[in-house]
């Protein structure tokens, strides 16, 4: 069915309008005809986030009520964005045993590369969307984990079309910025606490490139982002995952070691961690998959540590007390457990 418009567009005034939202919700709905849309929320970072009501001319049963369009909308972001949240969401979401936002639609506009992703808006039916600043406790942490072990366990080992599609990323993140540049953001104060022997670019640069070669770990489709801003709770308390924007094949302990640092103040952290660790491997081993011994575990688990430091050592384009808290966090935990050490760098 052709859309007006295109499938993915760039502008946020076409996605709202009554035609776009006609055409697309009418493959799902037969009979649904938009005629307007109330804007409730807009979030932007990189990506846009608009959430909106939506009125039609007469009730279809199943229709959303409510909506949450994720896009490149501002023009001096067009070109920086991915395909790969778009492409997880209309090709594989609904294959994994893992929760997230019913999609209603999911596109990449291939002359322009644009990915638009429109989701049903969770938070009019009840969910909760989590804050990044937020405390998060070490039960919840389990939920969160049992997430992760049902994805890593579907896709454990996959050397297949899914591998394919969501290739190794380690290599060409390291390439973000250039060593001056890095240097300089781990420098302008997001992570006063850290030690000076850790907040090096040149250490953390040989981090990335030792872990790109690690061959000796199970690898998986990692979701790659997993801090508290990338989880949402239902009603009931249920943890669901959103922005997949990192997703790529990986060694499970990236997910692992990156969410409980970035998740779990430092002390919980410290505390709860080992016994998290056998959770998450008790759950891998439920769905079926032989996990990785405890020792050679708890190693892969401080050596990808860095992996976590490195993404929010090159954040711009979120609010800075979010980027100092999550960089903090991650660092300190890579000078804890001496992960730089650990991986001769």
């Amino acid at each position: 069915m052709s859309i007006p418009g295109g499938p993915a567009p760039w502008d946020e005034e076409v996605v709202r309008s009554p035609e776009w939202l006609t055409a697309v919700l009418g493959e799902s709905w037969p009979g649904a005809v938009v005629t307007g849309t109330t804007v409730t929320q807009r979030l932007q970072t990189v990506a846009t986030k608009v959430r909106f009501q939506v009125e039609y001319a007469q009730a279809v049963d199943g229709a959303p009520a409510a909506l949450c369009a994720k896009g490149y909308f501002n023009p001096a972001v067009r070109g920086r964005g991915t395909r790969v949240e778009a492409d997880f969401y209309r090709q594989w979401a609904s294959t994994l045993p893992v929760r997230t936002p019913p999609c209603v639609h999911a596109a990449v506009d291939e002359e322009t590369n644009h990915a638009l992703v429109l989701m049903e808006d969770l938070v009019e039916a009840g969910a909760t969307f989590l804050d990044p600043l937020v405390g998060y406790d070490a039960e919840q942490a389990t939920g969160t984990l049992d997430q992760l072990a049902a994805l890593h366990a579907a896709t454990w080992e996959d050397k297949g079309e899914l591998t394919a599609a969501f290739p190794p990323r380690l290599a060409s993140l390291a390439r973000v910025l250039a060593p001056e540049q890095l240097q300089t953001q781990l420098d302008d104060g997001r992570v006063p606490a850290v030690p000076d022997d850790v907040r090096r670019a040149d250490r953390l640069l040989a981090a990335m490139g030792r872990l790109a070669g690690i061959s000796d770990q199970p690898r998986c489709l990692v979701h790659g982002d997993l801090h508290t801003g990338n989880v949402y709770e239902l009603a009931d308390g249920s943890p669901g995952l959103i922005d997949w924007q990192v997703a790529q094949h990986g060694v499970w302990a990236l997910d692992v070691g990156y969410h409980l640092a970035a998740v779990l103040d430092p002390d919980e952290r410290a505390r709860s961690e080992r016994d998290l660790l056998d959770h998450y491997l008790g759950r891998l081993a439920a769905h079926g998959v032989t996990p990785p011994a405890r020792d050679d575990a708890w190693w892969a688990y401080r050596a990808h540590l860095p992996y976590g430091f490195y993404l929010w050592a090159i954040t711009r384009a979120v609010d800075r007390p979010i980027v100092e808290h999550l960089t903090a966090r991650l660092g300190l935990a890579v000078a804890q457990h001496g992960s730089l050490d650990l991986l001769g760098v």
